[in-house]
């Protein structure tokens, strides 16, 4: 069954020295912990940071954990490694299990705000790569359905980095329009990211607007509708 809940129902903390952090869906084996939000079965899970203007977070790595960075808004810079890397609203940037990273924002003014989403692999190391959803070339549905592919599984023609994850797409749904009913194998999360729309999922309706996090278990039937004058579009995380 799609569950669908937005970020801002959810209580902010600091993390990373000074990111106001949103901890959004996570993976379900969590003992005594029954939120309703604790849904994935492969993905590990995804949060919401914001970053001030002035300041930047800490140093820091995790082992066997590869993660995707996903600019939602704002510019900054991202160090990994030895080396740190411009990034602005749309930017997927994938940083490889056991490599030092970290986020500046001590150049602006604004917030730099983004996903860090998050999955267990075997073992470190790959390759840093940034990949603004701009960059890809966008493939229809041949409805109302329009994708532009960011990042893929290691081996992927000039996309290829991700080592648990499968993908991570950007979707845009046309005024009017609606995409093919799916049932991937996958297990999916959709997260809302302009204007408003509907999911249909299991027979059943469901209003969606920007923010919405909608988790999609494996083998899960849907589609998106959009009944409104601007284009619905969604960040799409897939294992």
């Amino acid at each position: 069954m799609a569950l669908v809940m937005n970020w801002r129902q959810v209580q902010p903390n600091i993390a990373h020295l000074s990111a106001v952090h949103w901890g959004g869906l996570r993976r379900g084996e969590r003992e005594g912990d029954p939120e309703v939000r604790n849904c994935l079965h492969r993905l590990d899970g995804f949060a919401r940071h914001a970053l001030q203007g002035r300041k930047t977070s800490d140093h820091h790595r995790h082992e066997k954990l590869e993660q995707v960075y996903y600019v939602l808004g704002g510019g900054g810079e991202v160090l990994c490694g030895e080396e740190r890397y411009p990034v602005r609203e749309g930017d997927a940037v994938y940083l490889p299990s056991g490599i030092y990273h970290q986020m500046f924002n001590d150049m602006n003014e604004g917030w730099l705000e983004h996903h860090v989403i998050s999955m267990k692999i075997e073992g470190d190391g790959g390759q840093i790569l940034i990949r603004n959803w701009r960059q890809a070339a966008p493939v229809s549905d041949g409805l109302g359905g329009v994708r532009w592919r960011q990042l893929g599984r290691l081996g992927e023609a000039g996309i290829g980095c991700l080592r648990g994850m499968t993908g991570i797409e950007c979707e845009g749904v046309a005024p009017g329009g609606r995409t093919r009913e799916r049932a991937e194998e996958l297990e999916q999360v959709y997260y809302v990211l302009e204007h408003r729309g509907v999911l249909v999922a299991g027979g059943e309706e469901r209003e969606v607007s920007e923010g919405d996090m909608i988790h999609l278990p494996p083998n899960t039937r849907y589609q998106f509708c959009n009944p409104h004058p601007t284009w619905l579009r969604s960040l799409i995380m897939s294992a």
